[in-house]
């Protein structure tokens, strides 16, 4: 178990080697319109929805290095066709292979580490231990997202090919791990899931639960409009530049991430939690208002509310679910949270409509709504917390 706890930061530093990220609306603008762009990112949105609890109760029942095993190599896969091929049918099937991979890692990553822990008596570690893999995590992707915006200035695909060597490496990593011990038994999976749902009774956990589907949504916004919105300020060197940008907001929640505990204890989970979730709402607002190179500036912290706020939920729902559930109850808490921004991709997809071209007023539109939503929720978050 002392390997696990060494190779885990390892792991979510190799697995974040996602070399596509400065530039994958670019990439597939290059074969498909906008619409079918936002068509793309909804597919796989669904895609993951379909198989997150599923996968969530896989890992319960079968175990976590299987399904850490099956989601590499489904990324692996994934990365080759996006590389290989440039039509929406392809990309499409690509994002469904990359749902996969996503799917089979969410909540079953964060419990092998609990576990290990917890089989050495050490679960209280688990926020330490967290933030430590968010840093490397978020370090990986500076690296992967600089040397992306680099490698896709000479050619996009390349990129793609990288992203494969990643996925490979994380895939040897987890051949290194070890199962940790589970105590108890899977039920049946309708039962599995009503127990999941029973733990909702518990004020913290439902309340974490609304924080985290709020969180999911309004942190991807920026994240998909960014490059758009890069491109409009600096269309004649793209790649290069969105690719520093994103490197930049990956360094800066890495940098965070080593002080989410240290914020956790000196301002309190529920206020930090908040805070994170208020600057969200407060780049959107910033986006849609003005499209100018200062905005670049705030869009670098667009990451650091997931990096803070990662090791302060894990600590807050670990302890509190049992081992034979727990990747059920995250991998739900997952599906409601993507559910609710596949909806929202969707939504934004017949807003903009069919179009060849997106513009940042298309764009304004829908930051300020989301803006909107991003207060909304932080207001009812404030007034529902648990006292404690």
């Amino acid at each position: 178990m002392e390997r696990n706890l060494r190779l885990y930061p390892y792991y979510q530093a190799a697995r974040s080697t996602l070399f596509w990220l400065p530039v994958f609306f670019l990439y597939f603008a290059a074969a498909v319109p906008v619409d079918q762009i936002l068509l793309l990112e909804s597919i796989y949105y669904v895609g993951v929805v379909v198989l997150e609890v599923p996968s969530g109760y896989f890992s319960d029942r079968v175990g976590r290095r299987v399904t850490l095993l099956l989601s590499t190599i489904a990324g692996i896969a994934a990365y080759l066709v996006f590389a290989t091929t440039a039509s929406f049918s392809a990309y499409a099937g690509a994002q469904l292979l990359l749902a996969v991979a996503m799917a089979f890692n969410s909540g079953t990553d964060s419990s092998l580490l609990y576990d290990s822990l917890a089989s050495l008596g050490r679960g209280t570690e688990i926020g330490e231990h967290e933030a430590r893999a968010q840093a490397f995590g978020f370090g990986g992707l500076a690296v992967a997202a600089l040397a992306g915006g680099i490698v896709a200035s000479f050619d996009l695909q390349l990129v793609y090919f990288l992203s494969a060597g990643g996925a490979a490496l994380s895939l040897a990593i987890v051949l290194a791990l070890a199962e940790p011990p589970s105590h108890g038994a899977t039920q049946p999976p309708l039962r599995q899931l009503a127990a999941v749902l029973g733990r909702l009774r518990d004020p913290t956990l439902r309340w974490v639960f609304g924080f985290t589907v709020s969180l999911v949504v309004l942190a991807h916004v920026p994240y998909e409009l960014f490059q758009p919105y890069v491109a409009f300020l600096y269309a004649d060197s793209t790649p290069i530049i969105t690719g520093a940008l994103a490197a930049s907001m990956m360094g800066v929640a890495a940098l965070c991430a080593r002080h989410a505990i240290a914020l956790r204890d000196r301002f309190g989970a529920t206020a930090t939690m908040l805070a994170s979730l208020a600057l969200l709402a407060v780049i959107m607002a910033t986006m849609a208002a003005a499209l100018h190179p200062v905005v670049i500036g705030l869009l670098m912290l667009r990451s650091v509310p997931t990096a803070i706020t990662a090791p302060i939920t894990a600590a807050l729902i670990h302890p509190r679910i049992d081992s034979r559930m727990r990747a059920t109850y995250l991998s739900l808490q997952s599906l409601v949270a993507r559910l609710a921004f596949s909806a929202s991709l969707a939504a934004a997809s017949l807003a903009v409509g069919d179009v060849a071209y997106l513009t940042h007023a298309r764009m304004a539109d829908l930051l300020y709504v989301f803006a909107a939503i991003g207060v909304a929720m932080v207001a009812l978050l404030a007034v529902t917390s648990p006292k404690r």
